[in-house]
């Protein structure tokens, strides 16, 4: 059952892929028109990093792109896998889109770069081409949008749930900000206890950089100090949002009218 739900996210996104990238493709042609004819090359990365950060909510989109198909026909009321499969699948199929654009993107930047690099345009040490920076970036973009994907998974399901009660209709929108801002709020808080910032601070793994770096999204947020990373907040990450993907699959499964 599970691959059949593959299978039809998978045609229900098809074109749309096909259709995204001939366009990332036909505007960096473009882009790298305009560049050589200015003479210029270096002109075509603000492009190229452009596509790189819309990945963050490319993924997101996807995904909706899906639920709002499945929206069309009613067809969570009537099928027969649960909550976990059918948003699994979505979540899938959204990432395999979402990872088949950004390694058309890395192609591309590449390219760029074997052109850039003998020109001078990029300054890197001993004319290295950045591959490590290139891998952290990917990292760092998947993270992201992984982020708003099933953040966007369990504020649909809410939203979808409370049709249910008609006298909150009129006002979703402003509940689901509501529980946005509070649960980011609220881990904010949380995160900020001294006694938390210690347990933290207990388990760490070297990766060889000795700069402080502190990045994150909302209430998440990871640090690097000398060299060495935090992994408690990454897993409890990972576990909250594993979290909130079962509370929206929990919300289907009561068969909210979507």
């Amino acid at each position: 059952m599970f691959q059949g739900l593959l299978k039809k996210d998978f045609l229900l996104i098809k074109n749309y892929l096909v259709v995204w990238l001939v366009l990332v493709l036909a505007l960096y042609f473009c882009a790298a028109a305009f560049a050589v004819y200015q003479g210029e090359f270096y002109l075509v990365f603000p492009f190229i990093f452009f596509i790189y950060f819309f990945h963050i909510v490319l993924l997101p989109i996807a995904e909706m792109v899906l639920l709002k198909a499945e929206e069309k026909g009613h067809y969570w009321l009537h099928s027969t896998a649960g909550g976990v499969k059918q948003l699994l699948s979505k979540l899938l199929i959204a990432f395999f889109a979402f990872i088949v654009s950004l390694i058309l993107t890395d192609l591309l930047a590449l390219i760029s770069l074997k052109i850039a690099l003998p020109q001078g345009f990029v300054d890197t040490p001993d004319n290295r081409m950045p591959y490590a920076e290139g891998i952290l970036l990917n990292m760092g973009l998947t993270g992201g949008a992984l982020y708003f994907a099933v953040w966007g998974l369990f504020l649909w399901a809410v939203y979808h749930s409370l049709n249910a009660y008609p006298t909150l209709k009129k006002i979703r929108w402003f509940l689901i900000l509501a529980i946005y801002i509070f649960i980011q709020a609220a881990t904010a808080k949380v995160l900020q206890i001294p006694l938390i910032q210690k347990w933290f601070a207990s388990w760490t793994m070297n990766i060889g950089e000795s700069e402080t770096k502190a990045w994150g999204i909302g209430g998440m947020h990871f640090s690097v100090e000398n060299g060495d990373i935090q992994l408690w907040p990454i897993i409890l990450s990972v576990i909250f949002h594993m979290a909130l993907f079962l509370a929206a699959a929990w919300l289907l499964n009561r068969k909210v009218e979507v």
